[in-house]
This record gives C-alpha cells, sequence and structure tokens, in this order.
C-alpha cells in the first residue's frame, strides 16, 4: 500500500486523525484478509468491484454531528442521484443530509440508520453504468418512480413531451400519475416492462435517440440561448429552488418554439453541467450567432425585491438596445409583477460576445410573488421571449419616434422628462413600467 495515500486518507474528515501509520496496518490487515466482512476484497472479483469505487471509503463511518471533506463527498453523490431537498455541500452532517441517507439505504436495500460506513459508501460511490456514448443525458444512477422529484424527472418529462407524451406533462420535477402513465406508454410501445419507473433501461431507451429538429431554412437565423449557471455553479437558491434548474427549463421551452418556426437554435448547456463564461461567449462567435440571449433569475438579500430587468452592455449601439426590449416588452405583456426595464452592465457574457446580446433576468428567486408568476406564468413567458426574439430579429424598423437616454445618478424620472420636454406618463407608457422608479444604467425609450 502507498503510505503517503494512507496519510492523506487520515484527513478526510475532522475527527481524531491517526498520528502513527504504523497503527493503519492492523486495520489494512483486516481489509485484506478478513473474509467474515462484506466489504473485504479477498479475491479478484472483490478486488475489481472496490476498484471502480471512487473515492475510496475513508476508513470511519461517517454520522449525525460530524463534519469534513469526506461529508462533503457524501453530499454531492446524493444531490447526483437526486436528493430532495437538495442538500447543502458544506461537509456538516446535520438533520438533512441523515435523512437523505436514509432514503438511499431504503432504496437500495441497505440497513436505513442514517450513518455511512463502509457498505452505504460503497453503494454510493460504485461507478453507475455507462450509457451508450449517444445517450445524453446519462443515467442519473438511481430509479426514478412515483412520489419523487427532482431534476432527472423534469428531463423524463421534457422527454417524453418531445416524444409525443398525450396529455402533455407538466415539466416540474414531480413524478405524479400522469407521468407514471406516460412512462407506462413509453415502455409498452419500445417492448420494456411496463412497470411505471425508470430504471436504467427506460432511460437508456428514452435518451438513445435525440429528436431531430426541423432543418432551418436557408434564411434562418442562429439564435444562441444560455442557460444561466448549471452544474456546480447553482446560481441563485431560495430554499429548494435553484436559479440553474429554472433557467434550464425556460431555455428549453423556448428554444422548442424557436425550431418549431424553423430557427437555428443552439444551446450553451442542455442538461444540468457547468459551461464557463468565457465558452458561453465562444459558442456564440464560433456560430456567427445572429443574436445571444442569456436567460436568469434575479436574487437580494431584500425579500421584498422583485421585478424583471433585461441587460444590455455597457456601450452596447442602440440597434442592441432596442432588440433587449423587444424582448423585455413581450415578457411584461405576459404578466410580470415589476418591469425594472433595460440596462446596461458590465458582465462577461455582454463583453466578449459579438453578436447583439442581453441578459434576461426573469424575477427575483428570493421573492415568493415572483416565484409564483414564473411558474404560473411559465409557458406564457416561453411564448413571450421566442415572440420577442423573432421581432428583435425579424421586424423591419421604421424612421424612429424615439430616442434612448440611459440614466445617471441624480435622475428622477421628472427631470428625465422636463430635460426632454415630455412628460413622465408618456415615459411611463413607451417603456411600460409599472412605477416611477429608475435605476443609474436603465436605458429609457424618450418620446420625441
Amino acid at each position: 500500500m502507498d503510505m503517503n495515500f494512507l496519510k492523506q486518507q487520515m484527513y478526510t474528515t475532522n475527527t481524531t486523525p491517526v498520528k502513527d501509520v504504523r497503527s493503519l496496518i492492523p486495520i489494512m490487515a483486516g481489509i485484506m484478509l478478513n473474509s467474515k466482512s462484506n466489504y473485504v476484497a479477498s479475491n479478484e472479483e472483490s478486488l475489481n468491484t472496490l476498484a471502480s469505487i471512487w473515492p475510496p471509503y475513508p476508513g470511519v463511518v461517517l454520522r449525525r454531528g460530524m463534519n469534513g471533506p469526506s461529508i462533503t463527498q457524501v453530499q454531492e453523490r446524493l444531490n447526483e442521484l437526486g436528493a430532495t431537498p437538495r442538500l447543502a455541500t458544506d461537509g456538516a452532517f446535520g438533520p438533512l443530509t441523515e435523512a437523505a441517507v436514509m432514503t438511499f439505504q431504503r432504496a437500495n436495500g441497505l440497513m436505513a440508520d442514517g450513518v455511512v460506513g463502509p457498505n452505504t459508501w460503497n453503494a454510493l460511490f460504485t461507478h453507475q453504468p455507462v450509457a451508450p456514448p449517444s445517450i445524453w443525458p446519462p443515467y442519473p444512477g438511481v430509479i426514478l418512480r412515483r412520489g419523487m422529484n427532482g431534476p432527472s424527472i423534469t428531463q423524463v418529462q421534457e422527454r417524453l413531451n418531445e416524444l409525443g407524451a398525450n396529455p402533455r406533462l407538466a415539466t416540474d420535477g414531480n413524478f405524479g400519475p400522469l407521468t407514471e402513465v406516460a412512462v407506462m406508454a413509453f415502455q409498452r410501445a419500445n417492448n420494456l416492462n411496463p412497470d411505471g419507473i425508470v430504471g436504467p433501461n427506460t432511460w437508456n431507451a428514452l435518451f438513445s435517440h435525440q429528436p431531430i429538429p426541423p432543418v432551418p431554412p436557408p434564411s434562418a437565423r442562429t439564435i444562441v440561448i444560455d442557460p444561466g449557471h448549471g452544474g456546480s455553479d447553482s446560481g441563485a437558491v431560495f430554499g429548494s429552488r435553484r436559479e440553474a434548474d429554472d433557467t434550464l427549463r425556460l431555455s428549453i421551452a423556448v428554444r422548442n418554439l424557436l425550431q418549431t418556426q424553423g430557427q437555428r437554435v443552439i444551446m450553451t448547456r442542455s442538461a444540468d453541467t457547468f459551461v464557463d463564461l468565457g465558452e458561453r461567449s465562444a459558442i456564440s462567435n464560433r456560430n456567427n450567432a445572429d443574436l445571444f440571449v442569456s436567460i436568469h433569475r434575479n436574487s437580494s438579500t431584500n425579500t421584498y425585491a422583485n421585478g424583471v430587468d433585461n441587460f444590455v452592455f455597457t456601450t452596447a449601439p442602440n440597434s442592441t438596445v432596442q432588440k433587449a426590449f423587444d424582448v423585455l416588452d413581450e415578457v411584461v405583456d405576459a404578466g410580470v409583477q415589476n418591469n425594472r426595464g433595460v440596462m446596461r452592465a458590465n458582465f462577461a457574457v455582454l463583453r466578449n460576445t459579438q453578436a447583439p446580446s442581453m441578459l434576461l433576468e426573469m424575477g427575483f428567486i428570493t421573492n415568493t410573488r415572483d416565484n409564483q408568476l414564473f411558474d404560473q406564468n411559465f409557458n406564457a413567458y416561453a411564448s413571450a421571449i421566442a415572440r420577442g426574439i423573432m421581432t428583435a430579429l425579424n421586424t423591419p424598423r421604421p424612421p424612429q419616434s424615439q430616442t434612448f437616454y440611459t440614466v445617471v445618478s441624480g435622475d428622477i424620472l421628472w427631470t428625465v422628462a422636463q430635460r426632454f420636454g415630455t412628460t413622465q406618463n408618456a415615459i411611463i407608457q413607451l417603456n411600460k413600467l409599472t412605477n416611477n422608479n429608475i435605476n443609474v444604467g436603465q436605458v429609457l425609450k424618450i418620446p420625441r
């Protein structure tokens, strides 16, 4: 055994470390020789099984009240397998982590004691079956069934809808009776056991062959949709709600609508994966996009903060500003709590993208009412964004009946109206504002 490796493993949790490596020899001898232990590698088959487990068992039973990096690994793994609610990956073994461990143990035929010993660790980290290369997203490693919820179930619902589920399913991540019926119908049609649960066979059958989007006509525009955050970057979090999940769901819905209109749509991510900010812009630049739309949810420590806004780069030309208004105006018409307007900002995806670009904040994830509107108006919002994008790309621009003004420090709506010889009400109506508050960096349409 590599003693340096053993030393490293001694400090994987905040428990009392072994000071002398020699004291590990009996432990390792037990692992290698004790055939009565159920985690012993006493033959070639067992050695191969343990070799498939990474990271290796830290050598100490993890339980409630402990903390350390090994517990973070357990929390991250449980989240990968669909823990509900998602766990904070803080390395603290609290009651939620204990409950998630017990749920995993029950689902895998283990003693549901809520502690992570070698049996539970090895079950958690045994390599999952590798899906064929044509399957994306890969099997999440846990059987999905009625009563469960999470992002993997949303992916199943969206996939079943793509394949013609009737009635169409709500893509809410909740595995209810309608989802179960749709799974069973799919299984019957594909000669699978119609048990209504999604194990590796059903998952792989669902995702083996992605639906081929309509071939865009030569006149099609290239639109890059960028779902904010993803993977290890959850974005803003409010309770069990993650910005990365909301942005992906909405972006997929917008993509589908644009594709039905014959547009060429490129997603910077189509699953819960991490994509570097620079790569998001690079995807757009490599494909010579006609428009780049990044979709996000806003957040604030002030839970009363609310509303939607659309950002453009600090030096974006008026043509890009108009496109941002085209999209935002449609979203506002779909029903929002507060229209915060078009704003200028120095965001990386706006700064580094060559195409006209915007970053749309679809309400505050930290505001309960904005979340209600996001869920209630989900389809309307997707349709509004798609309509706004088509307007931004295809509408001939008549001679301008307005000008643009960027708010600076000290401005109030009344002084802006006075400066341009108009009225506050005229500016409010033209910009579809929900109140007379304006912010530094906000772009206002001014009637001529």
